[in-house]
């Protein structure tokens, strides 16, 4: 195998850095690997072996066959963690990346040795999505006309962070405008992710997962309801709730401290194949 930090698998694009048992982060709607906070990776790498994959449409996947399922996604996923050598890992998905983890753990359960599941919901008929919040409307509007890209990018995913969080952390904001600008998802790219979301279903498979679970989500989360990550939570065998107070939905920038220890506990946590009803903790 290759000693390159970035490697190719059936046109599935893949990054890793650091040393230890495997971790497998998925990002979310539109967003490649390498849309993660540099400082928060860097840190994680000094526990685990961070594989850090572009979701099939996203970064230098945009190359892979459409349209595309949920199914499609998490294969993605198993394959580049046989590619990788790493027969179980811990997986972190944030909002789809979360989706994508779900049905990871549910096709290949003996592969997935704990879940965090970030600002993210079940598959259908779990949950119900509210109609439309304005970020998600904004993510499949096109900018305004001659409006720069980097500003739009700006605006779009302030929107998406805890009211403040974008004036007190500009630095976090530009470094992740930075890394979008690198690889920007073409919007009929978009549309195959979301087709690939609202045509995701059978909600009762939750039970197949067997992995340490956490479901994680903002009080504050603009994109995604937590009302879905409470249900989520209520869905899979053993899982444990933790809410987050003044949290939006950019988990990873907005709480690294606590998105690392989350990581941790399922790391060390025993797996078990049946679990009592949901914990319900607040960080």
């Amino acid at each position: 195998m290759s000693s390159r930090d970035e490697r190719r698998l059936s046109r599935i694009h893949w990054r890793v850095s650091g040393s230890g048992p495997p971790l497998v982060l998925l990002n979310g709607w539109s967003a490649s690997g390498l849309a993660w906070p540099r400082a928060w990776v860097a840190e994680l790498g000094r526990s685990f072996r961070v594989i850090r994959i572009d979701n099939r449409g996203s970064g230098w996947s945009r190359m892979a066959e459409q349209p595309f399922t949920m199914a499609d996604l998490a294969g993605d996923v198993i394959g580049v963690m046989d590619d990788a050598g790493a027969d179980t890992a811990v997986v972190f998905g944030l909002s789809m990346g979360g989706m994508i983890a779900q049905e990871v753990a549910m096709r290949a359960p003996d592969r997935v040795s704990g879940l965090v599941l970030a600002a993210t919901a079940p598959p259908m008929p779990g949950y119900k999505p509210r109609t439309g919040s304005a970020l998600a409307l904004s993510l499949v509007r096109p900018p305004v006309f001659r409006e720069p890209l980097d500003k739009y990018f700006t605006k779009l995913w302030s929107m998406a962070a805890a009211k403040g969080f974008a004036e007190r952390h500009p630095e976090l904001m530009a470094e992740l405008v930075g890394q979008i600008m690198e690889r920007p998802t073409p919007r009929s790219l978009v549309f195959h992710q979301l087709r690939a979301v609202m045509g995701w279903g059978h909600v009762d498979r939750l039970r197949r997962i067997t992995a340490p679970t956490v479901v994680v989500h903002g009080s504050e989360d603009a994109l995604m309801d937590i009302r879905a990550g409470r249900r989520l939570a209520e869905l899979i065998p053993g899982a444990k709730f933790v809410e987050l107070p003044n949290v939006g939905h950019l988990v990873a920038h907005e709480a690294p401290e606590a998105m690392i220890e989350l990581i941790k506990e399922v790391s060390a946590a025993p797996k078990r194949a049946t679990a009592p009803k949901a914990a319900v903790s607040r960080a």
